[in-house]
């Protein structure tokens, strides 16, 4: 994924951060190093942590605070100015395989929790539209192999599964996540019926009681059942 970008596997990660949220400055650009720093510091403090209008109790994200204590995050940088350059799009395509590449390195027993942040430093802050789009383009081929990718944006009005008034996407640096898909993911992926039938052959028999919930729920919504 280079320009920018800085070590191995395949040239691609700037991490692992710290269980902090830091990381090693000179491996980043140097015109990107504060916006790197900034969404790492972001994702150790807010996805990391429990948050009071989340509604539920845990982190916003539990999967990303184990990968921080076991020195799992990665994070790369790209210099593109728009989210529909189609350089873009190949290199995000192509951090699949940065992902897995990491994930073979990582720990016995721990490869699943390798986190890989691509942070996107020039794109446009005022508006999500465009990294909304970049998102569902590649969203089919990432779930596909049993990977996760999400987009974070300073305006992103996308609301939380548990409460309609918390913003869980808003980042103060425009990025995509990727990860391995995890058996509470289903909430992500109810919406179209091949996500949800890759998530089904991996974790039908391990489906966590809040996401049976939400299916439930979600059934009968859309089957008009009165509940």
């Amino acid at each position: 994924m280079t320009p920018h970008s800085a070590v191995a596997p395949a040239g691609a990660a700037v991490g692992p951060a710290a269980p902090d949220g830091s990381t090693d400055a000179t491996r980043v650009p140097a015109e990107d190093v504060d916006d790197v720093r900034t969404a790492l510091e972001w994702a150790r403090g807010f996805l990391a942590t429990p948050h009071e209008d989340l509604g539920r109790k845990g982190p916003v994200c539990p999967y990303i605070r184990h990968s921080f204590d076991e020195h799992l995050v990665h994070a790369v940088t790209r210099p593109e100015t728009s989210c529909a350059d189609p350089e873009l799009r190949r290199a995000v395509s192509a951090a699949r395989h940065t992902f897995t590449a990491l994930r073979g390195e990582a720990p016995r027993g721990h490869q699943h929790l390798v986190s890989v942040l691509v942070v996107l430093p020039r794109i446009d802050r005022t508006s999500a539209v465009e990294l909304e789009e970049l998102h569902r383009d590649l969203k089919d081929e990432f779930v596909a192999e049993g990977l996760m990718i999400g987009q974070f944006h300073p305006e992103c009005q996308a609301r939380g599964l548990w409460s309609a008034d918390f913003r869980p996407l808003q980042s103060p640096v425009p990025l995509l996540a990727i990860r391995e898909m995890v058996s509470s993911d289903l909430p992500f992926l109810i919406g179209r019926a091949e996500h949800a039938d890759v998530y089904f052959e991996r974790y039908a028999a391990a489906i966590p009681a809040h996401t049976r919930r939400f299916l439930v729920d979600q059934l009968v919504r859309s089957e008009g059942v009165p509940s």
